[in-house]
């Protein structure tokens, strides 16, 4: 299952929804996640070819009918299970990562300055989500107070380790 599954899912689990209205939610409610109708629409597909979801199509006057989604027994169970298994190792595929390991390939002025830019787009990520406590703690639930605070402590955490690197290369 893929996090937007999951997610997808997830969200089924309190009501039925559009998938205008599950990008709604992601835009507004996921720290991390980049999630369009381009992604929602076909994943909403196929879980409901796999009976995890079920389509209601709503007609209406002088608009186009909509398609609305909710979660199926079956669906609920397997998320049930997925949100009760055992631990999934955490994946740490840092884009930023993936380049550090050809930095050998530049000059040292070229490493800097792709540390400085990560730093300030690290530092930008945190603003952002700053900004948004306020949002979190009206309307977030103790869960996804939690995913937010684990959230920003990762980017302040990351921020602070790219720093001190940044600082040891700048001595070299």
């Amino acid at each position: 299952m893929t996090d937007v599954q999951l997610m997808i899912l997830g969200f089924l689990s309190s009501g039925a929804k559009t998938g205008y209205r599950l990008n709604q939610i992601f835009g507004k409610l996921m720290l991390y996640y980049a999630v369009g109708l381009n992604q929602i629409y076909p994943v909403l597909k196929n879980l409901e070819a796999e009976g995890l979801v079920e389509k209601e199509v709503v007609f209406q006057v002088g608009k186009p009918s909509k398609n609305v989604y909710s979660i199926t027994p079956a669906g609920q169970a397997y998320l049930t299970e997925k949100l009760t298994g055992p631990a999934v190792p955490m994946d740490y595929h840092l884009p930023f990562l993936q380049r550090v390991f050809f930095f050998r390939f530049l000059n040292h002025d070229q490493v800097l300055e792709a540390f400085q830019s990560e730093i300030c787009s690290i530092d930008e990520q945190i603003n952002t989500l700053e900004e948004m406590e306020d949002t979190v703690k009206e309307y977030a639930d103790t869960d996804g107070e939690f995913a937010y605070r684990t959230a920003l402590h990762f980017l302040k955490s990351l921020a602070d380790w790219y720093k001190a690197e940044y600082s040891k290369r700048r001595q070299q």
